[in-house]
């Protein structure tokens, strides 16, 4: 992919909203994948994994494990028991997609493994396209690796993008005509066992860094080293965490560079403005992740009894179920000012840590899910760890999901641009 290149061509056609903040995703969705003759189990051995991720001991290996298996039968997402052993990025399983979604590669469901926030191994499932074409090479050898971090589809396991496999993998053609490895993670616990934390910070980037190590034991995958990382709405906000725990999470990769499009951001004001349905997604995630977070202390009882809502449909049935309920009925005025969510919501701000990768943050001064606000907010305090961030306020009167075709478009450009490393990365940081 060169910047001269159109990218878009696969935007317009999509419109998207994408499920990136209001995606609606059916209780049928994922069918497909449990059902063994809707996919094609490739006649290939997985290549070995190359060294491109490292356990939390950075010398512990890099993503190794048990051979993968190549799943054919059965309910794709049931996690073995005992979990395979291997490292954190390990790939369990894989099943092509079939046809794939994109023509310029292979599409495949992973399963990996990951690591609660308690350090307990656990697996998480993800999507990922093999592109046909050559690895472009370069100095690290081995083809870009590009992981996703995708928007808010809901908590409840049907929720998994990888179930239906779409959104922002219909953003990224030019990506994988290129060469890129593509891997988009579902995140902890969409269609795995457990609750998914939702917008907690760590949880996200270790998720997101662990499918894109998962991915390079595929066949013909041939990772290199270099990567980088992308998300809009969640997924920025994700995005943002990957980066800052790849360090430590996946010390042998070089993480090139990060977009983060309308990233949720700011999580205190969120929990304190966010409609009813996004404030009960945000209390189910923190109540999943932190035995502290007690949803009692911020709804009201109407609120805890409407809270089981988000375990039962997507994004789009939790709002039409909360829909006619005022905020107040169901939050309690003032609670996010009172431990422990005044704590917690600090905690999973990204932008807390300064990292050597650049980001790149885009955004519509007319979004109204995610204000424009909000990112400015994240920029300043960017700006203060004298991190290399530059940030685009889109001007075109586009609203959240509108915005996303465009601002993917800016961000893979110049993500590709990273890569090349044809031109230093600016920012937009007033000098100190």
């Amino acid at each position: 992919m060169h910047p001269a290149r159109p990218i878009s061509r696969a935007l317009l056609a999509l419109g998207v909203s994408l499920a990136l903040v209001a995606g609606a995703c059916s209780s049928d969705a994922g069918n497909d994948a449990s059902d063994a003759s809707t996919t094609t189990a490739p006649d290939k051995k997985p290549t070995d994994p190359k060294p491109t991720s490292s356990s939390s001991q950075p010398d512990d290996g890099s993503g190794a494990g048990a051979e993968p298996e190549v799943f054919t039968e059965g309910d794709f997402y049931e996690v073995p028991d005992p979990l395979p052993d291997g490292d954190h990025g390990s790939l369990i399983r894989y099943q092509e997609v079939t046809p794939s979604l994109l023509d310029q590669g292979t599409t495949y469901r992973i399963m990996y493994r990951s690591e609660s926030l308690e350090g307990d191994p656990i697996a998480v499932t993800g999507t990922a396209v093999v592109p046909a074409a050559p690895a472009p090479g370069g100095a690290s050898g081995g083809r870009p690796l590009l992981t996703i971090a995708h928007g808010t589809t809901g908590v409840a396991d049907e929720c998994a993008p990888s179930k239906d496999p779409g959104g922002e993998l219909l953003l990224l053609g030019d990506a994988i005509d290129s060469g890129w490895l593509v891997a988009v993670t579902d995140y902890e616990g969409l269609g795995t066992p457990g609750r998914h934390p939702y917008l907690v910070g760590e949880s996200e980037g270790r998720s997101t860094i662990d499918a894109i190590v998962a991915a390079g034991a595929l066949p013909e995958a041939d990772p290199g080293d270099q990567l980088a990382i992308a998300g809009y709405s969640q997924g920025g906000h994700g995005a943002l965490w990957a980066n800052e725990v790849a360090a430590t999470w996946a010390p042998d990769l070089d993480v090139v560079g990060t977009f983060a499009g309308a990233p949720a951001t700011e999580m205190k004001i969120i929990l304190a403005a966010a409609p009813a349905a996004f404030e009960l997604l945000v209390v189910a995630g923190f109540d999943a992740a932190y035995p502290e977070a007690d949803p009692d202390t911020i709804l009201t009882p109407l609120g805890v009894e409407k809270l089981p809502l988000v375990d039962q449909g997507c994004t789009a049935d939790v709002f039409g179920a909360l829909g006619g309920i005022p905020r107040d009925d169901l939050v309690k005025p003032g609670a996010v000012d009172a431990e422990p969510w005044d704590r917690l919501a600090e905690e999973n701000n990204p932008g807390t840590t300064k990292t050597d990768g650049p980001v790149l943050i885009i955004h519509s001064d007319a979004d109204t899910t995610v204000p424009a606000a909000l990112s400015g907010i994240l920029f300043d305090r960017m700006c203060g760890l004298d991190q290399v961030v530059e940030r685009r306020v889109l001007t075109e009167g586009q609203d959240h999901g509108p915005a996303a075709p465009g601002a993917y478009a800016a961000g893979l450009i110049w993500l590709d641009e990273r890569f090349a490393g044809d031109t230093e990365p600016k920012s937009s940081c007033p000098p100190a």
